[in-house]
């Protein structure tokens, strides 16, 4: 990579680097503004590789510097059980693991004191909790998390899911979906945004403007990622490998040609004309995440297929025409395959 790109590494190694986030600028001062003039609930929605762990990343940066907030806590995931929301109040408590754990059941912080012990020791300090994953929660868990942000006085909570979390809150809590006051989209970049992210992502690692990429592949690149950043990095990677395969230190259409790189792109047009049930395996694969071929026989109408055993043949044989279409991909996860709608379908079904 040095040599042909000179690059210090692969810029586009699936890293999460939130000091070069790209784009959502709005959505960004929706965010910011509403957290500061003092709104509890905020609400991150997107589809897989749309940007969501990287916002709030950024986010948590960006807040570091406002002294007014004195603690800042990133999730990765929010608890399945209810009393780890102890455990994770506990650095602002300042007890002790190991008194936590004795008292557990006893005279120690529980679920039902924890919202005084943490206004006690906030006194007027703002908490402001960063949540990735929410549509992972169970129910009882975002329960309590609603009633301990109920509780403390000067606690903020950022949550970050897929679309189907804001399905989730509606259909069984209310309460919690009616106390969201911000609920912030996230979609795909533009193409002068993805421009942006690809020149960001090659001078971080060294190397200069968008070389090795020409504005035409540019456009191929923006055109097969449909803007999503996970998408992009996954595009520029494939391109880049195959140009250090072949010794060539310019990516260009005539590369492109050579080797074979497939071309064009899927309208929205195209997607009207598809047959009933594979734009319904589109719809379902859309509005979540990678599925595997029972998760989407379970998001189908009732009585679709006279038996289950005959769901799996159609569906499979569904998803192999989709993907011959490049319309869907797959990677293998244990013994079976999850399957998603790539990243340029999602933009169109986005659009539509």
């Amino acid at each position: 990579m040095r040599e042909l790109f000179r690059w210090e590494s692969n810029p586009f190694s699936f890293r999460i680097l939130p000091e070069l986030f790209v784009g959502h600028d709005n959505e960004i001062g929706t965010i910011v503004n509403g957290v500061t003039v003092g709104n509890k609930y905020t609400m991150i929605l997107g589809p897989t590789g749309s940007g969501k762990t990287t916002m709030l990343k950024y986010l948590y940066n960006k807040f570091h510097d406002q002294q007014k907030f004195k603690f800042i806590f990133y999730l990765s995931k929010p608890p399945t059980d209810p009393v780890d929301w102890v455990m994770i109040m506990e650095e602002i408590t300042h007890r002790g693991v190991l008194s936590f754990l004795f008292k557990r059941g006893s005279s120690g912080i529980n679920l039902y004191n924890l919202g005084n012990e943490v206004n006690k020791k906030l006194n007027s300090s703002t908490c402001l909790l960063l949540i990735d994953e929410c549509h992972e929660a169970s129910l009882e868990s975002l329960e309590w998390l609603r009633a301990l942000t109920d509780q403390i006085d000067n606690m903020h909570i950022v949550l970050a899911g897929l679309p189907v979390f804001e399905k989730i809150l509606k259909g069984n809590l209310e309460t919690f979906m009616r106390r969201i006051t911000i609920n912030v989209q996230l979609t795909n970049l533009s193409k002068s945004e993805t421009r942006e992210l690809i020149k960001k992502r090659i001078e971080y690692h060294g190397g200069t403007d968008i070389n090795p990429f020409t504005h035409n592949t540019l456009d191929f690149i923006y055109d097969q990622s449909g803007g999503f950043p996970r998408d992009i990095l996954r595009v520029c990677d494939e391109l880049t490998q195959k140009a250090i395969e072949k010794r060539i230190s310019t990516i260009d259409l005539e590369f492109l040609k050579e080797s074979d790189v497939p071309q064009g792109r899927v309208s929205a047009e195209s997607l009207e004309h598809l047959p009933e049930r594979q734009r319904m395996i589109l719809d379902i694969l859309a509005k979540g995440d990678e599925m595997t071929p029972n998760e989407i026989i379970d998001q189908l109408p009732p009585k679709e297929y006279k038996d289950k055993d005959n769901a799996i043949r159609s569906i499979n044989n569904l998803l192999r025409r989709l993907m011959k279409d490049k319309l869907v991909e797959r990677k293998r996860i244990g013994k079976t395959y999850k399957y998603k709608v790539t990243g340029a379908i999602k933009t169109l079904m986005i659009e539509a």
